[in-house]
């Protein structure tokens, strides 16, 4: 038995280790060399994204992703912590680089902070907002982490190496289009990483142990666990070993307590343990309680917690480079609404189901999927959106809905995709350089994939002329369109999506059988 508890730790690392490397890969895929199916593999057992698929309505079957966690917390405490989730073991690895090899040592929960951050959360989502999820989710972190600072460093080494190769006559590795996020973007996402860093250097595994409403919800359902770490008082030399390993700052050797909604399930106390006094038990009396005095507080934390958590049913149904001409409009795009990605159904679904953690940014062909502020105001910050500025929604492409581990984005197939109206086409004629130049252009024509904007002769001069009931709002005019700084036609985002009317087609004649080939 004592071997097997040192090899518990092993295997942990190697099991962590491997879900690490599969979930970044999932955002360093810059070749797209990963189907669909394995990205949903991958991520399924990430506890938020889970959750909200199942809520959405976006999987079958009771047995999905977060349930699989609950239920190994239930037989084995908050193994998710440090076998699963990808920014846990993260942690782990700059809690083992960090300099001075500082020892841990026991300290009091911040357990008003858990419970607040998680009440907060949890309210604010049946208020209608992913806000705080957004924020907190630990997968959504680590994805954003990826897609923000890492990928972006891998395309470079990526189109470095290319060019190096291509003076030495090898063309085997091929350059990729470089996605660029906005800076401020880019300053959060950098700045959450500056705080893991730190907390976790200094207190190991606080942050999910205070902030992360997983590591919340998972302590709550650990105090269920059927088996547990225990510290048996009778063997304990009282060396204080396992209490300098825990990262989670949960062992009291004093006491001889182990606080089960705080452990990650790591089994460093496990390895290092020289008198064997640490191992799983199905004990649940005072000796492996945390503090009997305020189990009447859990109580009612856990009964208040279910009341919220039973509320959530019903709440939740290349770059190109093109020559810049210089025009003086001045009439500014003011959209009414931000445009969702297709399959998302409507912004409310798309904000009540989105956490932001950035896949179908990194793996969108097109790069219209661009990451935003507030662009959604108080339903959810950080969410991403349609933008034009880098491309366009490519008429036949449906890898968003494909990829989406929440729901946020359904799956469309081909034909749905083509008629799935996200947004219509607005043409604003003063910002237009055929009317302010005088010149030919028609690029929004020559771009559109449904002829929604047609050129019309006025003056001798072909003007845009617009049909927002054929358009589908994929941006390819407002991508393609010369004017600055203002663009001349633009997408207005729908709040319901809605379904394109198919274009009028002219049928042609076939020529007669018997009339000769025209040349």
């Amino acid at each position: 038995m004592a071997m097997v508890n040192r090899n518990l730790r092993r295997i942990r690392r190697w099991i962590s280790a491997i879900l690490l490397v599969l979930v970044a890969l999932v955002f360093l895929d810059i070749y797209g060399l990963i189907p669909a199916w394995g990205l949903r593999t991958i991520v399924y057992v990430q506890f938020i994204p889970s959750l909200m698929k199942t809520l959405a309505g976006g999987t079958s079957g009771l047995f999905t992703g977060f349930v699989l966690v609950l239920v190994l917390t239930v037989l084995f405490g908050r193994v998710y912590c440090s076998f699963l989730c990808p920014l846990g073991t993260t942690m782990d690895l700059m809690i083992r680089a960090r300099a001075g090899k500082k020892r841990f040592s026991h300290s009091q929960p911040f357990r008003w902070m858990r419970y607040v951050v998680l009440v907060i959360t949890v309210v604010v989502f049946l208020s209608g907002s992913l806000v705080f999820i957004d924020l907190l989710d630990p997968y959504s972190i680590f994805g954003r982490v990826m897609a923000n600072l890492v990928r972006p460093l891998i395309i470079l080494l990526n189109n470095g190496l290319s060019r190096l190769l291509e003076t030495a006559g090898f063309y085997g590795l091929s350059p990729v289009a470089q996605l660029r996020f906005p800076y401020y973007v880019v300053v959060v996402v950098a700045g959450y990483l500056l705080l893991i860093i730190w907390l976790s250097i200094k207190r190991g595994r606080l942050y999910c142990n205070t902030l992360c409403p997983v590591g919340t919800i998972l302590g709550i359902v650990s105090r269920l666990s059927v088996f547990r770490l225990a510290l048996s008082k009778k063997t304990c030399t009282g060396c204080g070993m396992c209490e300098r390993n825990c990262k989670a700052e949960c062992i009291d050797v004093g006491n001889g307590t182990i606080d089960s909604s705080r452990c990650v399930g790591c089994f460093n106390c496990l390895a290092v343990c020289s008198a064997y006094s640490i191992g799983f038990s199905m004990q649940r009396g005072i000796e492996n309680s945390e503090n009997p005095e305020h189990d009447a507080d859990r109580r009612n934390m856990i009964r208040m917690m279910f009341l919220l958590i039973a509320g959530f049913p019903g709440t939740v149904m290349a770059q190109v480079k093109r020559p810049l001409v210089f025009v003086k409009n001045k009439i500014p795009v003011v959209r009414k609404h931000p445009v969702t990605p297709p399959g998302s159904i409507s912004i409310a679904h798309f904000t009540g189901a989105c956490t932001a953690c950035y896949l179908c940014v990194t793996r969108c062909p097109g790069k219209v999927i661009e990451p935003g502020m507030a662009v959604y105001g108080k339903a959810g910050v950080l969410m991403p959106h349609l933008s034009n500025r880098q491309g366009y929604c490519n008429f036949q492409c449906t890898v968003c809905g494909e990829v989406c581990p929440t729901g946020a984005i359904l799956p469309l197939t081909r034909e749905e995709k083509k008629q799935a109206q996200v947004g219509r086409v607005h043409f604003i004629r003063e910002n237009c350089i055929v009317i302010t130049q005088k010149t030919e252009c028609g690029a929004c024509s020559e771009h559109c994939p449904t002829k929604a904007v047609n050129m019309v002769v006025e003056n001798g001069l072909r003007v845009p002329v617009v049909n927002p009931d054929i358009c589908v709002g994929c941006g390819a005019c407002e991508y393609a369109c010369p004017s600055l700084p203002h663009k001349s036609i633009y997408v207005e985002g729908n709040p319901v999506h809605g379904i394109a009317m198919k274009p009028k087609t002219e049928k042609i004649d076939a020529p007669a059988a018997d009339e000769d080939f025209p040349f």
